[in-house]
């Protein structure tokens, strides 16, 4: 049977004269909360749909194919979330800026922007004002809501210097903290208790881990990815570098 999960929206009228839209791509596994973000972005001056996608494979097809101005994109987008998505998405498209949208608190947006998103909007927010924080994000201002200033703020003073990673990375968030986890010979029950994890949780992640980098072991996958931040670091110098709080 056929699965459509890609939705392309009809050809849009032509720009108004001397006025580049923004091109904006939107993913996320609620249909409704889709269509809904859709309806608000049709009519916005400046702004213009070209797809929508309700998983992370399609999400990734339409951003390499779209290379959209900015990216809405669903913290939980199915199958592994929008975390997951983000480093894929900036890799396929540079210059996209992905700010992710949800209804949950504020771990998953932290989440996103250690991921390499450049803000995050909650699902509460009036329809209308959606177009406006869409054109800021492409006009490269970070989204990013009060309540979350402080938070992140903490999140930079507590970072260790060995902790530091570059922004856009082939692994994820998570998967940089149980490396650094394993570069201290730790378990793999120890790193689950650590990260408040299930071992076969952390397993997975392990496993994630060896085939991103090529490698068999885990002290393999230690000096892998010491030569993977170096790498991705002098590739984007003047990237914002993160790391764990």
């Amino acid at each position: 049977m056929t699965r459509v999960a890609i939705e392309v929206p009809p050809s849009p009228p032509a720009p108004d004269a001397g006025r580049e839209r923004v091109r904006v791509l939107v993913a996320d596994g609620d249909g409704l909360a889709r269509r809904m973000m859709r309806e608000a972005l049709h009519d916005a001056a400046g702004v213009i749909v070209v797809g929508a996608a309700r998983e992370a494979h399609d999400t990734l097809e339409l951003t390499r194919h779209y290379r959209p101005d900015v990216l809405l994109l669903d913290a939980d987008l199915p199958p592994g979330g929008g975390e997951e998505v983000i480093p894929r998405a900036l890799k396929a498209s540079p210059l996209t800026r992905v700010v992710t949208i949800s209804s949950r608190e504020d771990e998953s947006a932290l989440d996103a922007l250690r991921a390499g998103a450049v803000g995050h909007i909650s699902k509460d927010l009036e329809p209308e004002v959606l177009a406006g924080l869409v054109r800021r994000a492409a006009d490269g201002e970070a989204i990013v809501p009060r309540r979350l200033v402080m938070p992140l703020l903490s999140a930079v003073h507590a970072v260790p210097e060995a902790g530091w990673r570059p922004l856009r990375s082939r692994l994820t968030t998570r998967e940089w903290e149980i490396v650094e986890l394993l570069a201290t010979g730790a378990s793999t029950q120890h790193i689950a208790d650590s990260l408040f994890l299930s071992a076969t949780t952390v397993y997975s992640h392990i496993k994630s881990v060896l085939r991103k980098l090529g490698v068999h072991t885990r002290d393999e996958a230690v000096a892998a990815a010491e030569r993977l931040r170096e790498e991705e670091i002098a590739e984007q110098p003047f990237s914002l570098a993160v790391a764990r709080p």
